[in-house]
C-alpha cells in the first residue's frame, strides 16, 4: 500500500451532507505507551475546545494510572463526557471501583462511564494473576450497580470473589456512572448486550463488523428483556489524516501489528473482519518480530515499512483512517451509519485532529 497516498472524500457524495455534530466523536488522552501524563491537561483542553463529546482515559500501570487521568480529565473536560477504557474488575476491591467511579460521577460535568474489560491473557500471566472471566465481568457490574443506588451488597459469594459482611458506599448517587465493557470476541459483546450500558468494539473493526457487532450485542440485549436502542456502542477508528508516511507507519502499522501479536487477539480481530488468517500467521513469523513487541519495543521506519509490506491493502483502508482530514471525517462517519453511536479517533492528539473536525461538522459534497 502507498501508505503516503491519500484518498480525498471528495471523491465520492457522503451520505446526508448536513452539518454533523461533533459530540458523536471523542479521543483518547496520551494514547499508548508514553512515558509521561504531562500532555493531558492541553490535550483535554484541546478536546473541549475543538468540540469533541466525550475524552477517554485508558490504564496502564505505569504513568497511566486511570482513576488519577479521569480525575484530572474530569476537572477540565468542561460538558466533554470522561470515560475510563478500560480498568478491569480484579485490580481494585469492589468497594474501591464502586468509590472510583462515585467520584467521578460527581466530578464529570459531561458524565462519567466506566469502561471495564478483561486484559491481555499475557499481561495477567506474567503478573501472576488470575485471568478474569466473563462471569467475573458480569458479577462485578452487578455488584458496581447495586452500590451505586444506594444499596448494600451482604455476604457476597460469586465470581468476583468472597467479601463477607455488608459493602455499601452510604449514598445514593444522583447520577450513577454508566458501565461500558470493552469486547473483543462475539461473546463479549453479547454479555455487553445483556449486563452493560455500553459497548466499546476493539480498534481495526471495518464497518462491516461494526454492523455485525452492533446486531449482536442489541440482539442480545433485547433476549435479556432489555431496550437494545438504549445500548450505546463506540467505535474505535485509529486515524492518521494528513500525516507523512513515517507517523502513518507508526499510528497505524505500529499499532495494528502489536494488537495482531497478541495471543487470543490477533484471530479474534481477524475472525470479526472476516480477513485471512494466513496473512496473520506471516506477520507473526516475520523476522522483525523475533523476540519483539510491537507495543514496547522501537521500530525504525524501514522496519515498519517492511512490517506494511505484510499486510493486504484493504486491512490498513478498511481498519483504519489514512489520508486527507475529508476522508478520514467520511471513514468516521461510515462507522456511525454501520450503527455505532460514538467513534473514537484513536491514536491522535486532540490539536492534529482540528481538520477532520472541520470536515466532519461540514462535509463536502462531490464535485463541491
Amino acid at each position: 500500500m502507498a501508505l503516503a497516498s491519500t484518498q480525498r472524500a471528495a471523491d465520492r457524495t457522503p451520505p446526508g451532507g448536513a452539518t454533523r455534530d461533533t459530540s458523536a466523536l471523542a479521543f483518547y488522552v496520551v494514547p499508548g505507551h508514553v512515558t509521561s501524563a504531562a500532555p493531558v491537561a492541553r490535550e483535554v483542553g484541546d478536546g473541549a475546545r475543538l468540540g469533541f463529546g466525550a475524552v477517554l482515559v485508558s490504564e496502564r500501570l505505569n504513568v497511566k494510572h486511570s482513576a488519577v487521568l479521569g480525575g484530572y480529565a474530569a476537572a477540565l473536560a468542561g460538558d466533554m463526557e470522561v470515560v475510563t477504557a478500560l480498568t478491569f474488575p480484579h485490580t481494585r476491591h469492589p468497594m474501591d471501583l464502586a468509590a472510583y467511579g462515585a467520584t467521578l460521577g460527581q466530578l464529570a460535568t459531561g458524565g462519567f462511564t466506566l469502561g471495564l474489560g478483561r486484559g491481555p491473557n499475557h499481561q495477567w500471566d506474567a503478573w501472576g494473576m488470575p485471568r478474569p472471566s466473563m462471569a467475573v465481568l458480569e458479577d462485578c457490574a452487578g455488584v458496581l450497580r447495586t452500590l451505586w443506588r444506594g444499596g448494600t451488597v451482604s455476604d457476597h459469594d460469586g465470581p468476583l470473589g468472597r467479601f463477607p459482611g455488608r459493602l455499601s458506599l452510604g449514598v445514593e448517587l444522583a447520577r450513577p456512572p454508566r458501565l461500558a465493557l470493552g469486547a473483543l470476541g462475539p461473546r463479549t459483546q453479547e454479555l455487553a448486550g445483556r449486563a452493560f450500558d455500553d459497548l466499546i468494539l476493539h480498534s481495526h473493526w471495518t464497518d462491516e463488523a461494526v454492523t455485525r457487532s452492533v446486531a449482536l450485542a442489541r440482539g442480545a440485549a433485547e433476549r435479556a428483556g432489555r431496550d437494545p436502542d438504549a445500548l450505546r456502542v463506540w467505535a474505535m477508528l485509529v486515524t492518521a489524516c494528513d500525516q507523512p508516511e513515517e507517523q502513518i507507519l507508526a499510528r497505524v502499522v505500529r499499532r495494528m501489528t502489536t494488537y495482531l501479536q497478541w495471543p487470543g487477539y490477533g484471530e479474534l480481530i481477524v475472525a470479526a473482519n472476516g480477513w485471512d488468517p494466513a496473512v496473520l500467521r506471516r506477520l507473526r513469523e516475520h523476522p522483525l518480530l523475533a523476540d519483539r513487541m510491537a507495543d514496547t519495543a522501537s521500530f525504525s521506519t524501514e522496519e515498519l515499512r517492511r512490517l506494511a509490506e505484510v499486510y493486504p491493502e484493504h486491512w490498513l483502508r478498511d481498519g483504519a483512517a489514512i489520508g486527507d482530514a475529508a476522508h478520514c471525517a467520511e471513514r468516521a462517519a461510515r462507522q456511525l451509519d454501520a450503527g455505532a453511536n460514538r467513534v473514537i479517533l484513536h491514536g491522535n492528539a486532540p490539536a492534529d485532529l482540528d481538520g477532520v473536525l472541520s470536515a466532519f461538522r461540514n462535509p463536502v459534497t462531490a464535485g463541491g
